[in-house]
């Protein structure tokens, strides 16, 4: 059989392959359930022919039912088709049992729709309302056609039984030809709202966990889960605010990329993105981008917070402190080394989506961008890693006691003519 795909809706395709699976072991315990039920109400003739049949047709289904779920094999007619025959095989049971105990034609809607509540919950599983409603509809028809015409084993249908027998009473006709129907149809149409709401409330759940999981490639859990929500608004138009920018690269990266394979190089760029943005997850900022070797980072954005200085402070020293430890598990197993130089600044910037149409991108640009990524710059003609701007430690409310952070003095960076005061930290 052929497998349907399901690849926009992959956690709904596990959800409705663990459904067929639940399913096929409901079917065992319903087989069990007739099985007993036709064993008691044999008379001393023994058990009829036709239910025999029955039973071993519906024992047939749950062996199918049981191979398909378990092999994972799905095709979204199968649920009908199981459907179908479970609807027509309980009318026809619960004629040849009629027919066993000497019942009229008319009483056999009542068990018959005893056993199709449990059908309707059984459907239920699947989360499919067109499947209750197809229920519904089919046993109604089967009910109707089974009462109006011959029967097999039955002396005359309900038409020509009235005829000889006279008008029945009201009270009789409610009772067993009218209530049990109007019973399953309106349980139906109960289940049916129910499964659409519980479907749409699945659907929903699975769109808002994969955007989440979208968006934590880039964000911290805890903003990727309020950005799944829809909570941030002015995105689109854009915004400005005060953030922490860091600029994250690697020294030396063209050099190296001549003497490396383009594998080497391929897992050595992604373990050194994963090493980064865990840091960055860790105290609650943003991936901005990854350019090349380089890793943009942000804090303050898009949700802005008081500890957001500190929080890329903090950050720029756990990076080169995990990338040290990598670095030194690389030469210990006979790899380049690695090493970087961070550059950060805190300012005011613009905050949303740029592009239009289908080449949309969530960044932050201005001024404090510039300053940042030439502070990186910096770093590789001092001694020391990470170089912010004053502002930003001011900001931290790091102060400027000279124990880990050295004055580097004013620099008028290329493409500026304000002077910015840099601060190094001490290697």
């Amino acid at each position: 059989m052929k497998r349907f795909a399901l690849d926009r809706l992959p956690e709904l395709r596990a959800s409705e392959m663990q459904a067929d699976l639940l399913s096929a072991f409901v079917r065992v315990g319903i087989l069990v359930v007739l099985v007993a039920t036709v064993a008691l109400s044999a008379t001393d003739g023994g058990i009829h022919q036709g239910a025999v049949i029955d039973i071993g047709l519906y024992g047939l289904a749950t062996g199918a039912s049981l191979i398909l779920a378990w092999r994972r094999l799905y095709h979204p007619i199968l649920p009908f088709a199981f459907a179908t025959f479970d609807v027509v095989l309980i009318v026809t049971h619960m004629h040849i049992m009629a027919n066993t105990m000497g019942l009229s034609a008319e009483m056999v809607s009542v068990p018959a729709s005893t056993l199709m509540f449990v059908v309707l919950i059984h459907a239920s599983m699947r989360y499919q309302p067109a499947l209750i409603a197809y229920i519904v509809a089919l046993f109604l028809i089967s009910v109707l056609v089974t009462s109006l015409l011959p029967f097999p084993g039955m002396p005359m249908a309900m038409p020509q039984r009235m005829a000889a027998t006279g008008l029945r009473p009201m009270g009789e006709i409610f009772a067993f030809d009218v209530l049990p129907p109007v019973l399953v149809a309106t349980a139906g149409t109960i289940l049916v709202l129910g499964v659409y709401r519980t479907r749409r409330l699945l659907l929903r759940s699975i769109d808002q966990a994969a955007r989440s999981a979208r968006l934590s490639r880039f964000f911290s859990p805890r903003i990727a889960e309020r950005l799944s929500r829809d909570e941030l608004n002015g995105l689109s138009s854009g915004l400005r605010q005060p953030v922490a920018v860091l600029f994250v690269d690697i020294k030396g990266f063209t050099s190296m990329a001549e003497t490396m394979s383009p594998e080497e190089l391929g897992t050595m760029l992604s373990e050194f993105r994963e090493r980064v943005t865990e840091c960055v997850f860790r105290h609650g900022g943003t991936v901005d981008k990854f350019i090349g070797d380089a890793v943009m980072v942000v804090f303050g954005a898009p949700i802005s917070g008081p500890d957001d200085a500190r929080g890329a402070v903090e950050c720029g020293v756990d990076v080169l402190k995990t990338v040290a430890k990598w670095s030194k598990e690389r030469m210990s197993s006979g790899e380049a080394g690695i090493e970087i130089g961070i550059g950060g600044h805190y300012g005011e910037v613009f905050v949303g989506v740029l592009g239009s149409g289908r080449l949309l991108e969530y960044t932050v640009i201005g001024d404090t961008v510039n300053v940042a990524e030439r502070l990186e710059r910096l770093s590789r003609e001092t001694d020391c890693p990470l170089v912010t701007s004053r502002t930003l430690l001011n900001e931290a409310g790091i102060p400027n006691d000279g124990a880990r952070w050295s004055a580097l003095g004013e620099h008028t960076l290329r493409g500026r003519t304000t002077p910015i005061e840099a601060m190094g930290l001490m290697r």
